[in-house]
Formats: C-alpha cells, sequence, structure tokens
C-alpha cells in the first residue's frame, strides 16, 4: 500500500496533493490527477494534511479520519457527512471512460443546395 501524508513527495510515483485555490486542491496519484474540494465535508478539515493511499484512489481528512473515494467523492468511511466534492479528474483520469453514443458519431452528409434551417433568405 503507498499511503503518504498529502504534500510529501518522495519520488515521482508517491501521491501528493497540492492545494491550488483556497477552495480546491489538486490530488495527484500514479500520473492521474483530481481536482476535489480543498475541505472536508464533515468538519472542514483541511485536505492538503490528508492521507493519500494512491493504492486504493482514497483521500482521508487529518481531522477526524472520515475517507473518500478519489473517483466519485464517496464517504467510505468515517463521521457521517456529505460526499467530497470531486471537481474534475483531468487526462489519466481515475473514472470509468465515458460512453460514447455512435448516433453522435456517425457523420451526417453535407445537403447541396438548400439554406440551413431557420436560416434567412
Amino acid at each position: 500500500m503507498t499511503a503518504v501524508p498529502a504534500g510529501r513527495r518522495r519520488d515521482s510515483d508517491e501521491p501528493t496533493v497540492r492545494q491550488v485555490t483556497e477552495e480546491l486542491v489538486l490530488v495527484e496519484v500514479g500520473g492521474r490527477k483530481v481536482l476535489a474540494a480543498a475541505v472536508c465535508p464533515h468538519r472542514g478539515g483541511r485536505l492538503k494534511y490528508g492521507r493519500v493511499d494512491g493504492d486504493r484512489l482514497r483521500i482521508t481528512c487529518p481531522l477526524h479520519h472520515t475517507t473518500f473515494d478519489l473517483t466519485s467523492g464517496e464517504r467510505l468511511s468515517g463521521a457521517a457527512c456529505a460526499a467530497l466534492r470531486v471537481v474534475d479528474v483531468l487526462p489519466g483520469d481515475l473514472s470509468v471512460p465515458e460512453q460514447r453514443d455512435p448516433a453522435h458519431d456517425r457523420e451526417v452528409a453535407p445537403t447541396s443546395g438548400t439554406a440551413p434551417a431557420g436560416g434567412a433568405s
């Protein structure tokens, strides 16, 4: 298990947490990046001091040890509270790949000699 205090970095594979704004932290785990709320929804613990489990993709609040899933924000253990707000999962994300709608990807054949719908004449 790879668990280190957030903000510390022993080598490039270790998880890190950086405060990027007053409201957001950037969690970097194995080349993946997650923007999440900077404070725990339980009692406002500062997650930049949290503990990141890089193997399980979780962050634990340093205040009351509530643990959240970094992909969904779901509370996994600890004090009862709302889910952690996960704002964005950046390239190399932790989430299931988005399912594409094949109908949306079909190429639409151009129509020649007709004005666009709703266009002025």
